[in-house]
């Protein structure tokens, strides 16, 4: 592409963005349908020079959300007057000047353009370095320009007196990657209100120079690796609002009433230093909304309650300050707490159950690698708002559903890396109510049948997110260890057969309690219908009592019925959605008017067969008259294909299907008449056992 006129995009009127670097364009004519640009970025084309021209169409438009970018033009000259009268919202020249006189020249050429961001200097691996000399941005005092980025600039020695001359407009100042060491003491005149300082080489704190910004409200000075002390006090800035120090060498003895201005300070930023010694109880920061000193040595902190006066603290972080918190009180006074970040902390174990009760309106949670390894029940008795909850990294060998009854309100939980080698049903119910993600990977997890419950619900889990389960892995026992618990299939009815021979009377007794309650009263309850069976019942109605799922009641109407009952001989059929009586139990109807009334049942087969309850209930009921009295036949039909996982559950039907001959559906004409005269046959035979087929 040589010149943006080439571009058809007129058509585009809603177009804010327009990205054409690494071209070979070499003019900087911007043509009338690109004005409503937001971003035009031209970086690393071929313009080498700027002409008055070129911008003649830019003085009298509407550009001032425009934000051009020049960046890695080698820019030699640019036409005095080029840019007068022309609006911008950013305008980026970094790594457009091979040398400093060159700078200088340009930034006086572009004298007369407004502009809200300005950004000049080089790129930090540049091959090409541009010294810092007197009067270089003296072009500045022609221009407008409310925020100024100064980016790789070589500074041999300190600024002069004439740095700040033409600054007295700049709202913003950055110094970013610059050997920038130590700045001369001057009186500046400012309406500043952002200062940063990244990347330097300084090894004291500016302080002399940014104490005489009166409105300053933003001071950033970061990643300054030679920086180690706070000499000055900031005290006389009564309207800063947010101070961050962090990722510099800082270690301070005594913070932070003395040298940092609370009165007006919201954010307080102290992250990656050497040491910071919290020697008040922040008396003066009656506003601090956010306190950040992770990865930073610390000290005080869990020892006393020095956090008692921060009222409006939204924000805590004291990640990798290695704390040891000892006192109930750790975080008293901390009402309006959101968010708290406490990992790689610890914590005496007789205050886990009181330390966060202050803390009514916390949100978020972080907790990681706090080497806990057990979790009392009262410990979050008192965050109902709680929304995320971070234990990962712990030595936890349980998660207690008691733990979290309380939280009504959490929405992510991480528990992944711990000992954890199972789940409780309680805990599964808890998890499974409103919880939007749980982390549970890494963990060594049990697959054997103690923890069947918990596999099949990572598997029904699996199903609704594929992402689930792909780090749950079984740990034990050793055949299974490494296998994904979503793959795990265990064959537990067997497994419990075989245990309860061999463990201890204890556990015989709670089989024999099993028995009681479930087979013994199924057949109590079988024996007291057959006594009224036998006051009530004196001969057989139906030839068959139909066995089948709702969903397969199509095929009885259409294929069934009118074989049967409408053929020579005709047989009558006993089928729910006719035969029942209105205004009785389904349990009756089922047994009086159904089996009991019935020579034999026919059961119909198929998947919808095996989802129902209904179907496994009438076929066991079916079952167990048929050993009370050896009066009801029992013909199996398979519609459909049933696979073995399928069969699974139902152990007594995979039985029964395994030692008994069965009919099967075939919609092939030949097939049709085989099987019905085949059905035919057993519902003619006299006995009313299984008839052979």
């Amino acid at each position: 592409l040589a010149s943006l006129s080439e571009l058809q995009v007129g058509h585009f009127p809603s177009l804010q963005e327009l990205n054409a670097a690494k071209n070979c364009i070499d003019r900087l004519h911007i043509p009338s349908f690109l004005f409503k640009l937001h971003v035009l970025d031209l970086r690393a084309n071929r313009i080498t020079k700027i002409n008055k021209e070129d911008l003649d169409n830019l003085r009298d438009a509407n550009t001032s959300n425009l934000s051009l970018i020049l960046s890695h033009n080698s820019i030699n000259s640019i036409d005095p007057g080029a840019f007068r009268f022309v609006t911008l919202q950013l305008l980026h020249l970094k790594g457009c000047f091979s040398h400093e006189d060159i700078m200088k020249a340009s930034l006086n050429a572009i004298s007369g353009l407004r502009v809200q961001k300005l950004l000049i200097g080089q790129y930090r691996n540049s091959p090409t370095k541009v010294h810092f000399k007197e009067n270089l941005l003296e072009g500045l005092c022609g221009l407008e320009v409310e925020e100024l980025t100064i980016t790789g600039l070589h500074i041999r020695f300190t600024f002069t007196n004439t740095f700040f001359d033409c600054m007295e407009n700049i709202t913003s100042l950055r110094f970013i990657h610059t050997n920038l060491y130590q700045f001369s003491r001057e009186s500046i005149a400012s309406n500043m209100q952002k200062f940063e300082l990244k990347n330097s080489a300084i090894v004291k704190t500016p302080f002399y120079i940014v104490s005489e910004l009166k409105h300053l409200k933003e001071l950033r000075i970061t990643n300054n690796k030679r920086l180690t002390n706070i000499d000055y006090s900031l005290q006389t800035l009564d309207k800063l609002e947010f101070l961050d120090l962090s990722k510099n060498n800082i270690m301070m003895q005594s913070c932070c009433d003395e040298s940092i201005p609370g009165k007006s300070l919201k954010h307080l930023n102290f992250s990656y230093n050497s040491y910071i010694g919290l020697r008040s109880f922040f008396l003066n920061m009656p506003h601090l909304l956010s306190l950040d000193l992770s990865h930073s040595k610390v000290d005080s902190v869990g020892q006393f309650p020095i956090f008692m006066t921060l009222y409006n603290l939204t924000y805590l972080d004291l990640s990798y300050t290695s704390c040891h918190f000892v006192i109930h009180c750790t975080f008293c006074g901390l009402f309006n707490l959101v968010e708290l970040r406490v990992p790689h902390t610890t914590f005496a174990p007789d205050i886990l159950s009181s330390v966060f009760q202050n803390l009514s309106s916390l949100r978020l949670l972080d907790m990681e690698s706090c080497g806990l390894e057990n979790l009392p029940n009262e410990m979050f008795g008192h965050l109902k708002r709680l929304q995320v909850l971070n234990l990962s990294k712990n030595k936890l060998m349980e998660l207690p559903a008691s733990v979290l009854l309380s939280l009504f309100a959490l929405q992510h939980l991480n528990i992944r890396s711990n000992n954890i080698q199972g789940l409780s049903n309680d805990t599964i119910q808890v998890l499974s109510k409103s919880l939007e993600k749980v982390d549970l990977s890494d963990n060594p997890y049990d697959c054997s049948c103690t923890q069947e419950q918990f596999l099949m619900w990572v598997r029904e889990m699996s199903i609704k997110n594929p992402n689930f389960s792909n780090h749950l892995e079984c740990k034990t026992p050793e055949h299974l260890q490494g296998s994904l618990l979503r793959d795990v299939n265990l064959k537990c009815s067997w497994t419990l057969i075989y245990i309860s021979m061999l463990l201890s009377v204890v556990f015989v007794f709670l089989l024999l309690l099993v028995y009681h309650f479930y087979l013994k009263n199924s057949f109590l309850y079988l024996c007291f219908c057959h006594r009224g069976y036998k006051k009530s019942a004196t001969e057989k109605t139906y030839d068959a009592f139909v066995i089948h799922s709702s969903l397969d009641e199509e095929w009885v109407r259409e294929e069934l019925l009118p074989e049967l009952e409408g053929g020579d001989p005709s047989f009558q059929l006993c089928v729910h959605y006719r035969n029942f009586e209105a205004g009785k139990l389904i349990l009756e109807n089922i047994f009086y008017n159904g089996i009991c009334c019935s020579r034999n049942a026919l059961v119909l087969l198929s998947p919808n067969f095996i989802e129902s309850k209904w179907c496994s209930f009438e076929f066991r009921l079916a079952l167990f008259w048929r050993f009370l009295e050896d009066e009801c036949g029992i013909i199996l039909i398979l519609l459909e294909p049933i696979r073995e996982d399928q069969l699974k559950h139902m152990y007594v039907l995979k039985k029964y299907l395994s030692s008994k001959t069965y009919l099967k559906w075939d919609k092939n004409d030949r097939e049709k008449e085989v099987f019905w005269k085949r059905l035919r046959k057993a519902l003619t035979q006299s006995r009313k056992v299984d008839a052979p087929l």
